[in-house]
């Protein structure tokens, strides 16, 4: 049978199956003995299409419904509509009905990949306090001095009064060298005799007296280097707050 003759067979078969379906249907519809006019044919031709296109779409693969794409090691790409479990280790895309990239699946982080993002998440929190303290710091600063030259006086009254904590104990000192020197004079008289425990115990406490003095003193000179280095990065700050250049400690990367 030549292929033009299997087609015109083909097509009365679909012609006559469409009559056989019209007929049952003026039979329902208690119309049989009518004879089935075009429009008859017309709608019972669309609702077999209709039939026609709901059993194909239903017949199509699922990548066509939507899926989910993937390779796994050593094998070939997988198609499927749940998630393959051969893929567990690698990408996974799930593709949307028309085709197109729904969202990517990325592959379980390895343990050095969950190192580095912990670091990098301490490194932004510890960078978020750094700024975060420093906003305050500037704040406080601003609101103790309305003006630059509140700082300085404040620094400058700060250092006064440590440096007249000097000049105490250097006057101390001086009279403690003055009780020094009438003992050495004491001292002498005794020529070769054994002195008393009280010069003994004079001297003693003269000597400790005069370290403490010392002692503080450098003490007090290392508070006036702590104000110092204190009071000049502040007025450093100030004026570039003032100006607008004011930089935080870290920056984050975006």
């Amino acid at each position: 049978m030549s292929g033009k003759i299997r087609s015109h067979v083909s097509a009365n078969m679909a012609t006559d199956g469409m009559w056989w379906v019209c007929h049952r249907w003026l039979a329902r519809s208690g119309n049989s003995g009518q004879v089935p006019t075009v429009n008859d044919r017309t709608r019972v031709a669309a609702r077999v299409s209709s039939a026609v296109l709901a059993s194909v779409v239903l017949a199509l693969p699922p990548v066509a419904r939507g899926a989910f794409v993937c390779k796994p090691p050593g094998g070939s790409t997988i198609i499927r509509d749940d998630l393959p479990p051969e893929c567990a280790s690698v990408e996974i895309r799930e593709m949307n009905p028309d085709g197109s990239l729904k969202r990517i699946i990325p592959p379980p982080r390895t343990t050095e990949q969950r190192k580095a993002e912990e670091e990098e998440h301490r490194r932004k929190l510890e960078c978020l306090q750094q700024n975060e303290a420093r906003k305050q710091g500037d704040e406080v600063l601003l609101k103790r001095y309305p003006m630059e030259d509140d700082l300085i006086v404040a620094r400058d009254r700060a250092l006064a009064n440590e440096k007249a904590r000097i000049d105490q104990q250097n006057q101390r000192l001086k009279e403690l060298e003055r009780t020094r020197a009438h003992l050495e004079d004491e001292k002498a008289s005794y020529k070769g005799r054994q002195m008393s425990d009280a010069m003994k115990a004079a001297f003693e406490a003269n000597e400790s007296a005069m370290a403490a003095a010392e002692h503080q003193i450098e003490l007090i000179n290392s508070r006036m280097g702590q104000i110092a280095e204190k009071f000049d990065p502040d007025l450093k700050r100030y004026r570039e707050l003032v100006k607008g250049t004011a930089k935080l400690p870290c920056q984050l990367e975006d």
